[in-house]
């Protein structure tokens, strides 16, 4: 049986969740399944940029506990999943995506792999770690002035289990505050993205 026809991605769309066309996972156990969107204001990380992303961090995805701050669609953290992770956290501050994902994760039965949190990024709240992975998408505001990011990396950094990683979606112009707690291993830009893969010191 192919993973595009697999049980799990082959299920019908569940009542009340609403699909934008091209937003699916890329690969795995819940290849080509799509994500249900969460308003006007979501910043999908692009297609090509989320594989290019998920081929530098493999060595880290395979049955890694995983933490989606700022989820939004919740593609990063599903995608890992999908990928091989053994659990994933998606926390969002705002109710409507987690609505949506919730009944997302319902669907397919994964309860018990998935939990879906409302918390605000910069404060926790969400089950305690440590995670292997950390995928964080703070609105493009928290860029502007200060504190800026640095509440949301910090916060970010004191989730992750030793050898862990924070994956940091930035403008594609944005630079990474140095900072004693954390070492920045490498960018990857794509147009008006990028991604920045943190680690601790």
């Amino acid at each position: 049986m192919s993973r595009r026809t697999g049980a799990a991605a082959a299920l019908p769309r569940p009542v009340g969740v609403a699909y934008a066309p091209g937003m699916r996972i890329g690969a795995g156990r819940f290849k080509h399944a799509e994500l249900p969107p969460a308003g006007p204001g979501v910043r999908p990380v692009p297609a090509r940029l989320r594989q290019s992303l998920f081929t530098v961090i493999e060595p880290w995805v395979a049955g890694a506990a995983v933490l989606d701050l700022c989820a939004g669609v919740g593609g990063l953290g599903l995608e890992a999943l999908s990928r091989g992770a053994s659990r994933v956290v998606l926390v969002d501050v705002d109710p409507a995506p987690l609505g949506a994902l919730k009944r997302w994760v319902d669907h397919r039965g994964l309860a018990s792999e998935v939990a879906v949190v409302r918390a605000d990024a910069r404060r926790g709240g969400w089950p305690p770690g440590p995670y292997d992975l950390v995928f964080l998408d703070p609105p493009f505001d928290a860029w502007e002035g200060a504190p800026g990011i640095v509440p949301f990396l910090e916060r970010a950094v004191a989730q992750l289990a030793p050898e862990g990683l924070v994956v940091l979606k930035t403008p594609g112009d944005a630079v990474v505050p140095e900072d004693p707690r954390w070492v920045l291993r490498t960018v990857r830009r794509q147009g008006e993205v990028a991604y920045a893969l943190v680690s601790e010191k």
